[in-house]
Protein backbone atom coordinates (compact mmCIF):
# COMPACT_ATOMS: atom_id res chain seq x y z
CA UNK A 1 0.00 0.00 0.00
CA UNK A 2 1.31 3.42 -0.95
CA UNK A 3 1.79 5.77 1.99
CA UNK A 4 0.23 9.16 1.28
CA UNK A 5 1.88 12.15 2.93
CA UNK A 6 -0.76 14.61 4.09
CA UNK A 7 -0.14 18.29 3.51
CA UNK A 8 -0.43 20.39 6.65
CA UNK A 9 -0.56 24.05 7.53
CA UNK A 10 1.97 23.29 10.26
CA UNK A 11 5.65 22.35 9.87
CA UNK A 12 7.41 19.42 11.56
CA UNK A 13 9.73 21.85 13.37
CA UNK A 14 9.39 24.13 16.39
CA UNK A 15 11.58 27.23 16.62
CA UNK A 16 12.90 29.05 19.67
CA UNK A 17 14.24 32.58 19.12
CA UNK A 18 16.49 34.59 21.40
CA UNK A 19 19.71 36.65 21.31
CA UNK A 20 23.19 35.53 20.25
CA UNK A 21 24.55 34.82 23.74
CA UNK A 22 21.50 32.79 24.74
CA UNK A 23 21.66 30.69 21.54
CA UNK A 24 25.33 29.89 22.10
CA UNK A 25 24.55 28.99 25.74
CA UNK A 26 21.77 26.64 24.61
CA UNK A 27 24.17 24.89 22.24
CA UNK A 28 26.83 24.67 24.96
CA UNK A 29 24.52 23.21 27.62
CA UNK A 30 20.78 23.10 27.00
CA UNK A 31 17.52 25.04 27.49
CA UNK A 32 17.04 26.45 30.99
CA UNK A 33 13.58 26.96 32.44
CA UNK A 34 12.77 30.47 33.68
CA UNK A 35 9.73 32.41 34.85
CA UNK A 36 7.95 34.33 32.11
CA UNK A 37 5.34 37.03 32.61
CA UNK A 38 1.81 36.35 31.44
CA UNK A 39 -1.25 38.59 31.35
CA UNK A 40 -4.71 37.11 30.81
CA UNK A 41 -7.58 39.56 30.37
CA UNK A 42 -11.29 38.99 29.98
CA UNK A 43 -14.39 41.16 29.68
CA UNK A 44 -14.44 42.15 33.35
CA UNK A 45 -11.38 40.61 35.01
CA UNK A 46 -7.69 40.17 34.39
CA UNK A 47 -4.79 38.43 36.07
CA UNK A 48 -1.03 38.90 35.88
CA UNK A 49 1.32 36.12 36.91
CA UNK A 50 4.55 34.34 35.97
CA UNK A 51 4.97 30.75 34.78
CA UNK A 52 8.14 28.61 34.61
CA UNK A 53 8.45 27.65 30.95
CA UNK A 54 10.27 27.67 27.62
CA UNK A 55 8.42 28.96 24.55
CA UNK A 56 8.56 27.86 20.91
CA UNK A 57 6.67 28.82 17.76
CA UNK A 58 5.03 26.46 15.28
CA UNK A 59 5.86 28.49 12.17
CA UNK A 60 7.20 27.69 8.73
CA UNK A 61 10.39 29.32 7.47
CA UNK A 62 8.32 31.63 5.30
CA UNK A 63 6.48 32.91 8.39
CA UNK A 64 9.47 33.71 10.59
CA UNK A 65 10.21 37.25 9.42
CA UNK A 66 7.77 39.10 11.68
CA UNK A 67 8.39 36.76 14.59
CA UNK A 68 12.13 37.47 14.60
CA UNK A 69 11.52 41.20 14.79
CA UNK A 70 9.90 40.72 18.20
CA UNK A 71 11.87 37.87 19.76
CA UNK A 72 15.37 38.02 18.29
CA UNK A 73 17.27 36.97 15.17
CA UNK A 74 19.00 33.95 16.68
CA UNK A 75 17.09 30.69 16.70
CA UNK A 76 17.15 26.94 16.89
CA UNK A 77 14.67 24.65 15.17
CA UNK A 78 13.98 21.21 16.62
CA UNK A 79 11.79 18.37 15.44
CA UNK A 80 8.24 17.87 16.64
CA UNK A 81 9.17 14.29 17.42
CA UNK A 82 11.57 15.72 20.02
CA UNK A 83 8.82 18.05 21.27
CA UNK A 84 6.39 15.18 21.72
CA UNK A 85 8.97 13.05 23.54
CA UNK A 86 9.49 15.87 26.01
CA UNK A 87 5.84 16.72 26.60
CA UNK A 88 5.61 20.12 24.94
CA UNK A 89 2.08 21.30 24.24
CA UNK A 90 0.42 23.96 22.05
CA UNK A 91 -0.97 27.01 23.79
CA UNK A 92 -4.75 27.33 24.03
CA UNK A 93 -5.83 30.75 22.80
CA UNK A 94 -8.86 32.35 24.42
CA UNK A 95 -10.71 35.55 23.52
CA UNK A 96 -10.81 38.41 26.01
CA UNK A 97 -14.41 38.97 24.84
CA UNK A 98 -15.57 35.50 25.94
CA UNK A 99 -17.19 34.57 29.27
CA UNK A 100 -14.89 31.53 29.45
CA UNK A 101 -11.90 33.81 30.07
CA UNK A 102 -13.56 35.52 33.03
CA UNK A 103 -14.61 32.09 34.35
CA UNK A 104 -10.99 30.92 34.36
CA UNK A 105 -9.78 34.05 36.13
CA UNK A 106 -12.46 34.03 38.84
CA UNK A 107 -12.04 30.26 39.23
CA UNK A 108 -8.33 30.69 39.89
CA UNK A 109 -9.02 33.40 42.47
CA UNK A 110 -11.61 31.20 44.15
CA UNK A 111 -9.23 28.25 44.42
CA UNK A 112 -6.56 30.33 46.12
CA UNK A 113 -9.12 31.83 48.52
CA UNK A 114 -10.34 28.33 49.39
CA UNK A 115 -6.85 27.05 50.08
CA UNK A 116 -6.08 30.04 52.29
CA UNK A 117 -9.02 29.17 54.56
CA UNK A 118 -8.06 25.52 55.13
CA UNK A 119 -6.48 24.66 58.48
CA UNK A 120 -6.41 20.86 58.25
CA UNK A 121 -2.98 19.92 56.86
CA UNK A 122 -4.01 16.56 55.38
CA UNK A 123 -7.07 18.05 53.73
CA UNK A 124 -5.02 20.98 52.43
CA UNK A 125 -2.45 18.69 50.82
CA UNK A 126 -5.12 16.57 49.13
CA UNK A 127 -7.02 19.57 47.79
CA UNK A 128 -3.81 21.34 46.86
CA UNK A 129 -2.74 18.43 44.66
CA UNK A 130 -6.15 18.23 42.99
CA UNK A 131 -6.29 21.98 42.43
CA UNK A 132 -2.75 21.99 41.06
CA UNK A 133 -3.73 19.39 38.49
CA UNK A 134 -6.63 21.58 37.37
CA UNK A 135 -4.59 24.77 37.42
CA UNK A 136 -1.97 23.23 35.14
CA UNK A 137 -4.38 24.06 32.31
CA UNK A 138 -3.90 27.72 33.21
CA UNK A 139 -0.20 27.42 32.31
CA UNK A 140 -1.14 26.89 28.68
CA UNK A 141 -3.64 29.72 28.27
CA UNK A 142 -2.97 32.86 26.25
CA UNK A 143 -5.19 35.65 24.96
CA UNK A 144 -5.95 35.36 21.26
CA UNK A 145 -4.99 39.01 20.96
CA UNK A 146 -3.98 41.78 23.33
CA UNK A 147 -1.14 44.18 24.25
CA UNK A 148 2.37 43.04 23.31
CA UNK A 149 4.95 44.38 25.75
CA UNK A 150 8.69 43.69 25.41
CA UNK A 151 10.67 44.80 28.40
CA UNK A 152 8.72 47.84 29.55
CA UNK A 153 7.83 49.00 26.04
CA UNK A 154 4.40 48.62 24.44
CA UNK A 155 5.05 47.23 20.95
CA UNK A 156 1.47 46.71 19.81
CA UNK A 157 -1.69 47.45 21.79
CA UNK A 158 -3.74 44.84 19.91
CA UNK A 159 -1.26 42.16 18.87
CA UNK A 160 -2.63 38.83 17.60
CA UNK A 161 -0.72 36.28 19.71
CA UNK A 162 -2.41 33.41 17.90
CA UNK A 163 -0.25 34.21 14.85
CA UNK A 164 2.73 32.81 16.79
CA UNK A 165 1.15 29.35 17.22
CA UNK A 166 3.05 28.99 20.46
CA UNK A 167 4.07 25.71 22.09
CA UNK A 168 5.34 25.55 25.68
CA UNK A 169 7.48 23.34 27.82
CA UNK A 170 6.22 23.65 31.39
CA UNK A 171 8.00 21.44 33.95
CA UNK A 172 6.06 19.34 36.43
CA UNK A 173 6.70 21.03 39.77
CA UNK A 174 4.28 18.96 41.85
CA UNK A 175 7.00 16.89 43.52
CA UNK A 176 9.83 19.44 43.57
CA UNK A 177 8.42 22.11 45.83
CA UNK A 178 8.53 24.68 43.04
CA UNK A 179 5.75 27.17 42.39
CA UNK A 180 3.72 26.76 39.17
CA UNK A 181 2.52 30.37 39.47
CA UNK A 182 4.12 33.47 40.93
CA UNK A 183 2.36 36.83 41.36
CA UNK A 184 3.81 39.38 38.96
CA UNK A 185 4.72 41.61 41.91
CA UNK A 186 7.33 39.07 42.98
CA UNK A 187 9.32 39.37 39.73
CA UNK A 188 8.78 43.04 38.89
CA UNK A 189 12.51 43.78 39.19
CA UNK A 190 15.53 42.05 37.71
CA UNK A 191 16.75 41.09 41.17
CA UNK A 192 13.44 39.51 42.18
CA UNK A 193 13.20 37.55 38.94
CA UNK A 194 16.76 36.28 39.36
CA UNK A 195 15.91 35.13 42.89
CA UNK A 196 13.00 32.96 41.72
CA UNK A 197 14.81 31.71 38.63
CA UNK A 198 17.63 30.49 40.86
CA UNK A 199 15.11 28.31 42.68
CA UNK A 200 14.42 26.43 39.42
CA UNK A 201 17.93 26.63 38.00
CA UNK A 202 18.16 22.83 38.09
CA UNK A 203 15.27 22.48 35.60
CA UNK A 204 16.25 22.08 31.97
CA UNK A 205 14.97 20.82 28.62
CA UNK A 206 17.51 18.59 26.92
CA UNK A 207 18.03 17.73 23.28
CA UNK A 208 20.41 15.68 21.19
CA UNK A 209 22.30 16.93 18.11
CA UNK A 210 20.07 14.84 15.83
CA UNK A 211 17.02 16.71 17.13
CA UNK A 212 18.26 19.97 15.58
CA UNK A 213 16.96 20.82 12.09
CA UNK A 214 18.00 24.47 11.72
CA UNK A 215 20.21 27.07 13.34
CA UNK A 216 19.55 30.75 12.62
CA UNK A 217 21.89 33.68 13.17
CA UNK A 218 21.71 37.35 12.22
CA UNK A 219 24.38 37.77 9.51
CA UNK A 220 26.54 35.76 7.12
CA UNK A 221 29.67 37.01 8.89
CA UNK A 222 28.65 35.06 12.02
CA UNK A 223 28.51 31.63 10.36
CA UNK A 224 32.18 30.90 11.00
CA UNK A 225 31.76 31.91 14.68
CA UNK A 226 28.84 29.52 15.06
CA UNK A 227 30.71 26.61 13.45
CA UNK A 228 33.73 27.34 15.64
CA UNK A 229 31.46 27.31 18.69
CA UNK A 230 30.01 23.93 17.69
CA UNK A 231 33.53 22.52 17.35
CA UNK A 232 34.43 23.79 20.82
CA UNK A 233 31.47 22.00 22.36
CA UNK A 234 33.16 18.67 21.65
CA UNK A 235 31.18 16.53 24.06
CA UNK A 236 27.94 17.25 22.19
CA UNK A 237 28.79 17.84 18.52
CA UNK A 238 31.04 15.40 16.67
CA UNK A 239 32.57 16.04 13.25
CA UNK A 240 29.73 14.50 11.23
CA UNK A 241 27.12 16.40 13.24
CA UNK A 242 28.93 19.70 12.70
CA UNK A 243 29.07 19.03 8.96
CA UNK A 244 25.33 18.30 8.91
CA UNK A 245 24.43 21.36 10.97
CA UNK A 246 26.71 23.60 8.90
CA UNK A 247 24.45 22.92 5.93
CA UNK A 248 21.41 23.83 8.04
CA UNK A 249 22.55 27.28 9.13
CA UNK A 250 20.33 30.11 7.93
CA UNK A 251 20.67 33.84 8.50
CA UNK A 252 17.97 36.33 9.43
CA UNK A 253 19.09 38.40 6.45
CA UNK A 254 18.48 35.44 4.15
CA UNK A 255 15.04 34.74 5.60
CA UNK A 256 13.98 38.39 5.27
CA UNK A 257 15.29 38.61 1.71
CA UNK A 258 14.77 35.25 0.03
CA UNK A 259 12.30 33.06 1.92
Amino acid sequence: MTHIVQDSLYPDILFHFTNRKALFDILRSTFKVSYAREFITGKNYDRKFAIPMISFCDLKLTELKNHMEKYGSYGIGLTKEWANRNGLNPVMYISRHCDLTDDFITGLNGIYNHLDKLNNTDKFEGLSRSYTNILSVYQYLKNYEGPLVRGEKLINKNYRFADEREWRYVPNLRDTGGQPFIPISKIDTHEKKMYYNQKIDHLSLNFQPDDIKYLIIEQDEEISDLIRHLKNVKQKFDKLTIERLSSRILTAEQIRRDI
